[in-house]
Formats: C-alpha cells, sequence, structure tokens
C-alpha cells in the first residue's frame, strides 16, 4: 500500500490546481522573468568587450593626362580590387603605426560589387581612436596607392564617419527578451514540479491511492453563491474591472454575508446541496447503528469544516430531525456568523461551560434557527483556556444529557494541525470525520490526522473532499464535489498561526 501511495500518476494530477498556483505565484515568475533580464543586460554591458568603427569611401580613377585610361568599367573593378587588397596590407598597417606611434585597431577594406569603390572600416575600442586610425589611413593611402599604378590615383569621396554607437554583433533587446522567457519558464517548471512533489490531493483518484481512509464525498466547488446572493437580494453584481482585478488578487472588499452558504439559502446551487445531504445520509446510517455524537474535524485552516459541518447539521434537523449543532471551535468561533444567528451575553456557550454551568441550563441557551429547527451552542467571543473547556466535566455531562434527547450531536473542533483539541474531543464523540481541501494539505500530513483521530475512541469514518474544482465539465468519477467560497478560515477563520506541521505517527 505505501509503494502504491507514493508512485505517482497523471491521474492524480488536477490540471486546474497547477494553473491555480500558476496564478497565485505570478510575482515569483515576473521577478525570475525580471532577473533574468537584467542579468543578460549587466552580462552583455560589462564582460562582452565594446569596439566602434569609422568608415571612408575611396574611388579609383584615371589621372589627367590619360583620360581613357579607365574607361573600361571591368577594368577599373580589377584595379580597386588591388587597392582594396593593399589598402589592408602589412604595408598600410606599418605606416599607420610609424604615423600614430602604434597601431589602435584594425584596417579593412572592400570593393563594392565590381565598381571602382572601395570601403575602408577601421575598429577600434573607443570612438576617438578609430577616427584617428581612419584618419591615419587617409594620410597615407596616396604613397601606398603609388605601388600600384603610376596611372591611377585612389581619391576619398567624403569625410569619414564618426562613431557614435558601439558595435554590436547581437540584438541586446532581443536577448534580453529570450532571457527573460526562459527564466520565467524555468519557474513555471520549479514551481510545477514542487507542487507535484508536495503531495497534495488534487482530485478523488489522487486521495484513493494517497490517503489511508476511504472517501465519504466529494463536495463541489461553490464558485456562484455570491452571484446568486446578489441577484436573490436584488443588489448590483461585481462587473466592473476593479472588482475583478481584486477578486483575482485575492483582495477583500469588506465582510461578506456568510449565510448565504447555508444549504437553506437560495443562492446554494443544486449540486452543492445535494452532495450535503448525501453526507447527512450517511449519518443517518450510522445514527442506526447507534452513533449519534459525530466530530468534524480538518489538518490546517481553511479547509471549509465549520461550513461542512454546520450544513450538514442543518441538512439533519430539514429531514426532522433533532440535531444539536456545538460549536467547540471557541478560539476562533465563527458559526454564529455562518448561520446567521444573534448570540447574547446569556447564551454564549463558552462562557456557560467554564462556569461548569448545568446541562439543562447550557441546552436552554441553544440558539434555534427558525427554518430547520437546529438547536445551536454558540459563541461569539474567543477562548484561549480550550484544554480546560474541554477536559471539564461539564462538556461530558452535557453530551452525556443531549445523547437522551438529540437524534444528532454535531460538533465543529479547531484543525489537528494546530491544536490537540480534536483528539480530546475524539474520545466524547461516536464518530469523527475529516475534511481535506483541494490542494492545500500533503497527504502525508492527511494521513498523520487519520492516525490521530483513529487513535481516539471514535470510529474514524473517513475523508470528505471538499472544494473540488476541475478544468472539464465532464464527469469523471468525482461524484459530488466540494466548495465553498467564503466559508473557510482564511476570511473568518484565520488562527493567525503558522503553516501546519506534520504529526508524529
Amino acid at each position: 500500500m505505501e509503494e502504491k501511495r507514493i508512485s505517482f500518476r497523471w491521474a492524480e494530477v488536477e490540471p486546474l490546481c497547477l494553473l491555480r498556483l500558476l496564478l497565485r505565484k505570478w510575482w515569483l515568475i515576473v521577478m525570475a522573468a525580471l532577473i533574468g533580464a537584467m542579468l543578460t543586460h549587466v552580462v552583455l554591458e560589462s564582460l562582452v568587450s565594446r569596439t566602434y568603427s569609422s568608415t571612408v569611401t575611396f574611388a579609383v580613377t584615371a589621372r589627367a593626362s590619360d583620360s581613357n585610361f579607365y574607361s573600361n568599367v571591368s577594368t577599373a573593378g580589377e584595379v580597386a580590387s588591388i587597392y582594396s587588397q593593399l589598402l589592408q596590407s602589412d604595408m598600410m598597417s606599418a605606416a599607420v603605426h610609424e604615423s600614430l606611434g602604434g597601431m589602435p585597431g584594425t584596417i579593412t577594406a572592400a570593393q563594392l560589387g565590381e565598381t571602382n569603390l572601395i570601403n575602408v572600416t577601421v575598429t577600434s575600442a573607443t570612438p576617438k581612436d578609430a577616427l584617428r586610425l581612419v584618419q591615419a589611413v587617409m594620410d597615407n593611402y596616396a604613397d601606398i596607392s603609388e605601388y600600384v599604378s603610376s596611372m591611377a590615383v585612389l581619391s576619398p569621396l567624403d569625410a569619414p564617419t564618426v562613431a557614435v554607437r558601439v558595435n554590436r554583433v547581437f540584438n541586446t533587446r532581443q536577448l534580453c527578451l529570450m532571457a527573460a522567457a526562459v527564466c520565467g519558464a524555468a519557474m513555471c517548471a520549479a514551481l510545477l514540479l514542487l507542487s507535484l512533489m508536495n503531495g497534495t490531493i488534487h482530485n478523488r483518484e489522487g486521495a484513493k491511492n494517497r490517503l489511508d481512509g476511504r472517501i465519504l464525498a466529494a463536495i463541489p466547488h461553490e464558485k456562484d453563491a455570491a452571484r446568486r446572493a446578489q441577484l436573490a437580494k436584488g443588489l448590483r453584481s461585481e462587473t466592473g474591472f476593479l472588482p475583478k482585478v481584486q477578486k483575482l488578487l485575492g483582495i477583500q472588499q469588506g465582510r461578506r454575508v456568510r449565510s448565504d452558504l447555508k444549504i437553506s439559502s437560495p443562492a446554494i446551487s443544486f449540486a452543492f446541496a445535494e452532495s450535503i445531504h448525501r453526507v447527512a445520509s450517511q449519518f443517518e446510517n450510522e445514527q442506526a447503528r447507534g452513533r449519534k455524537i459525530f466530530l468534524f474535524s480538518s489538518v490546517s485552516e481553511a479547509e471549509g469544516k465549520s461550513t461542512l459541518a454546520a450544513n450538514t447539521a442543518l441538512s439533519l434537523a430539514e429531514k426532522k430531525g433533532k440535531v444539536l449543532f456545538i460549536d467547540l471551535d471557541l478560539r476562533r468561533p465563527v458559526q454564529n456568523q455562518l448561520l446567521g444567528l444573534q448570540v447574547n451575553k446569556r447564551s454564549e456557550f463558552g462562557s456557560l461551560l467554564a462556569k461548569g454551568a448545568e446541562p439543562r441550563r447550557i441546552l436552554e441557551a441553544a440558539v434555534v434557527e427558525p427554518g430547520s429547527g437546529l438547536h445551536s451552542l454558540l459563541s461569539a467571543q474567543s477562548y484561549t483556556d480550550m484544554i480546560e473547556l474541554i477536559s471539564s466535566p461539564a462538556l461530558a455531562r452535557l453530551l452525556a444529557v443531549a445523547r437522551e434527547e438529540f437524534d444528532y450531536i454535531i460538533i465543529d473542533s479547531p484543525p489537528l494541525g494546530y491544536f490537540a483539541d480534536s483528539e480530546l474531543l475524539s474520545d466524547l464523540s461516536d464518530a469523527s470525520v475529516l475534511v481535506v481541501r483541494q490542494d492545500t494539505v500533503p497527504a502525508a500530513e492527511i494521513n498523520d490526522a487519520i492516525d490521530a483521530l483513529s487513535a481516539g475512541k471514535a470510529v474514524f469514518l473517513g475523508c470528505i473532499l471538499n472544494d473540488m474544482r476541475h478544468l472539464h465539465f465532464k464527469s469523471s468519477g468525482y461524484g459530488y464535489g466540494y466548495g465553498y467560497g467564503y466559508g473557510k478560515y482564511g476570511k473568518y477563520e484565520k488562527y493567525g498561526y503558522g503553516s501546519s506541521k506534520s504529526r508524529s505517527k
């Protein structure tokens, strides 16, 4: 089984997860591209030698005493070819060296086609040396030309050009763009490789091969909840450019109404609601086996555990079951916002539990959801002494009394990756489930959490895959997926602790 889990399979990879990773890490890709372009520019400017060139054009013509000597163009071309070799010969170099006291560059001469024109180019390290060198060629060409023919004369057609730009055998801009593209692509490849090696769960196939527990359900991403909620309330949808950019960059525009993610809300899609009902149906089967207390947990924050727990409780209550929902994630309670229920001081569950109130007094403080009749024990303020509250006799007594009065008791607990609360609560529960959000936590950490829950007295039922998104629309055996858009720790359930650590088995 272990060998099966660590082997890599493309069927376990969801392309959309890789695309989302690249979108999230766009700044790293841009930074790599900029660094590549800048380094290329620095190398080309500092390490590649610079040269400057000046040119002058000469013409081969007949002397005045013999005007017909070069009437034939082909003959003039032949003489020009000889002159071009002479201008770049050792003889010309020696003459320039003597006049300048050195040779600060190179001289090249080329006949322009079969004409009587010769183009002389000098190359040097500086524009000044290039100009001096071409001037030296013009000062010495007359003496050199006498070696070819006394009947021909070599004369410049124009003044030499002054070098104002460095010679380039390459296109700096093009090379910088190519370096930026290569470095950006290399960063993309590195990010994708790290994502594949990270071992997070992308789809149901990956969960089946990598996780030690069975898969209870997979629930689709609820991407249209906000838009449908706005339409239901008659509000203007976010169609402007700025809201789209803010959504793309993850910029929050204030606190959204979380009650639109309840399955009783008209904003919820059929697929999302149906997937919640399927989870509730599995709890009904477990209740028939005598199990009433169900614990919801996750490895890290932002996995949608609280949203799923609340909606499962609502689904069971809508089926005419008598359900008690307890928010025991008291370090950061959010269920009052999700359910849209008011909590006053007298019904503050954390305060009553800390005072050791009698079970009847605590149950009387439960807030009843009007539509479904769901009884909820909620808190509006956070508590830091969670271990004392969970291990107190008051909670054990409360669960014992509630077991006799309610058909189902749903408990929302803190993430296992940060606290040991869920492990303690597992001993007080009958069954537990682990919420696993798509592409969030490595499989190794999820398996550690499964081991921790399995070690408790509660029966570990399995994992619920959460926020499942796919690049295509056809069915791939995923069943219903889960997405909760706003019901996640990233907006309302942020603890502020570091990334989750693997728990030793």
